[in-house]
């Protein structure tokens, strides 16, 4: 998993089941050891930032890989947050 990977959020109480009502869909910002911050999409919103102030740590054990919008999307949200800096996409975990 790396910045800018597309993920799904599957709580422990939703037993793997990605379509959970109480899964939530968004993309990685930063990876932070065993877990990675997130920003998430309102829900039935993809496309539309749940919170715009900050990032949230979640599990990497609790994510797996989904996609949700166009990746340009995602690009373009991660190029306003880091303020235009060139963003890097490292390998993490080989």
């Amino acid at each position: 998993m790396n910045i800018s990977t597309q993920i799904a959020y599957i709580p422990m109480h939703a037993s793997g089941n990605l379509h959970h009502p109480d899964v939530e869909f968004g993309f990685v910002t930063s990876i932070c050891g065993d877990a990675a911050f997130c920003r998430y999409w309102r829900k039935g919103k993809p496309g539309v930032l749940r919170t715009v102030a900050n990032s949230e740590l979640t599990p990497l054990d609790m994510l797996v890989e989904h996609v949700s919008v166009a990746q340009v999307e995602v690009n373009r949200i991660l190029k306003a947050i880091t303020g235009n800096r060139r963003v890097t996409f490292p390998s993490v975990g080989g």
